[in-house]
């Protein structure tokens, strides 16, 4: 596991693409967080933050959409399946590369925590909750690129069907007002935001942590099926 994702690390950084995602995350990222400070005088983080996962969005169907279809492309997908390593093993391996990467991206967001300490007195408690669930929803956005890399060997396929998933996933949180009863349930059940806002309040919901990693698992689980499925072909 530890080979595939140092190798895909490689990849990653050996070309320009993880440098270009990062750059464009922090910049909306301080962007947004200068520009909430000026308007409202208010030295927070948290706020800023809640805007963190529409970036994500966008940039998690990139980041993973090369992660199998590569493989598929170039034909190096039978040489690596048939190695003395498990599919599990093979998926976790770029799944925690590409999680690598995300966790690298935040790292660098501490400059901004770093000068809401300078400027005045916020609730650490509050960003650390809010750095915890952006860390969860990120990976279950991730886990749903994986999934969506492992179904064709076209990357710009891989992206849109990722991008797709995750807007139904938004977009479920956006309409659970327009249902009622059972119907509303479910919805909220399909929502990935909806355990994100407390979160964004300073609570570390258990509910919260075993769905992001739940939801995070259930792809992987997918993600496993679906190569196994393609072999056994």
């Amino acid at each position: 596991m530890w080979i595939i994702c140092k190798r895909e690390l490689k990849g990653y950084f050996y070309s320009p693409q993880a440098y270009i995602l990062m750059g464009f995350f922090l910049v909306l990222t301080g962007f947004l967080f200068s520009d909430f400070i000026i308007r409202s005088n208010d030295p927070s983080i948290q706020y800023a933050m809640s805007s963190w996962p529409i970036i994500l969005l966008f940039i998690a169907p990139i980041l993973t959409m090369k992660l199998f279809t590569e493989e598929r492309k170039y034909g190096t997908e039978k040489l690596i399946f048939s190695s003395p390593i498990s599919v599990y093993e093979i998926v976790l391996g770029k799944f925690l590369s590409v999680c690598l990467v995300y966790l690298s991206t935040l790292i660098f967001t501490f400059v901004n925590v770093i000068i809401v300490f300078i400027i005045g007195k916020p609730d650490m408690g509050i960003i650390f909750s809010s750095y915890v669930g952006n860390i969860l929803l990120g990976f279950s956005f991730l886990s749903v690129g994986v999934f969506a890399s492992s179904l064709t060997e076209n990357q710009i396929i891989a992206g849109v069907i990722s991008f797709g998933l995750l807007l139904f996933f938004w977009l479920s949180d956006l309409l659970q007002g327009m249902f009622s009863g059972i119907s509303q349930n479910l919805i909220k059940i399909l929502s990935l935001f909806t355990p994100y806002s407390a979160f964004q309040k300073g609570i570390i919901s258990l509910s919260g942590v075993i769905y992001y990693l739940s939801f995070t698992g259930i792809f992987l689980f997918l993600t496993i099926r679906v190569i196994k499925s393609r072999w056994l072909q």
